[in-house]
């Protein structure tokens, strides 16, 4: 998969994500594998512009078909809707990122006729009860007490999606927006707009392989199943499956690498 990740890490620092990088295309950690709550916004903003990407936000649920020895179906939920933040703020899409104690997460939101990019790197407690406390300090300028090591919020340019990838937004609030951080799977983004960068039927089945088999604790799948790329897609971005991020970048370098 070296050559996968090599390409993720080119996009990676194309989109200006100058203080990461990235060892696998899961987001389990990996010594090395590290990011910013500001690098992790700019890659939020470039997952926006795919269409693709944004089909699947919209879906809370989602049932995916698997083929093979165990054909079955499963309905998978979002990890991103919750209405501890969704009951103040319409959140229009995002990734979770968890491993062990870390709790991250990276949002868009939508309040007060704007878009907001919300990234909260190592939250205390509960990560989206974090985003509204920050959210609440932005829009009513009064300051809460925010519990995670590092967080950033951009509003939502209003520039030509050309220019976005050269376009460098400022923070309008941010804590230690430099701190190097596990990305866990908010790096299934950069997964996702890799692999989308190539000429890709999702309509295409992936088989899964002994090697793409890691610890997935939130997704019964196991070798020998075939899961379409639009199906696996959904898996990684709604429940954040890592086997299916091994999978569609395998499946990247053996077809396009």
């Amino acid at each position: 998969m070296d050559l996968f990740i090599k390409k993720m890490n080119e996009i990676a620092k194309s989109i200006g994500m100058l203080n990461s990088n990235f060892k696998n295309p899961s987001g389990l950690t990996k010594k090395g594998q590290l990011s910013t709550s500001y690098d992790l916004s700019l890659l939020l903003l470039q997952a926006s512009l795919n269409p693709i990407i944004v089909k699947v936000w919209k879906k809370e649920k989602y049932i995916v078909k698997i083929l093979g020895d165990n054909p079955r179906k499963l309905e998978i939920k979002s990890t991103v809707y919750n209405k501890s933040l969704n009951n103040y703020y319409d959140i229009l899409g995002g990734k979770t990122g968890t491993v062990g104690f870390i709790k991250n997460l990276s949002v868009l939101l939508y309040a007060k006729d704007e878009i907001y990019l919300v990234t909260v790197l190592k939250a205390k407690g509960n990560r989206f009860h974090q985003v509204k406390l920050i959210m609440d300090t932005v829009l009513d300028n009064k300051e809460n007490d925010v519990d995670t090591t590092s967080f950033t919020v951009f509003k939502y340019p209003l520039k030509h999606i050309e220019l976005l990838k050269s376009f460098k937004p400022h923070s309008i609030l941010s804590k230690n927006e430099s701190n190097k951080s596990n990305p866990a799977s908010i790096t299934k983004l950069l997964t996702l707009i890799t692999a989308l960068e190539y000429p890709i039927d999702l309509n295409d089945k992936i088989k899964i392989q002994e090697s793409d088999i890691v610890e997935d604790s939130m997704n019964n799948i196991y070798v020998g199943d075939i899961i379409s790329l639009n199906d696996a897609m959904h898996f990684m971005l709604l429940s954040s499956s890592n086997i299916l991020a091994n999978a569609v970048a395998r499946y990247i370098e053996e077809n396009y690498l």
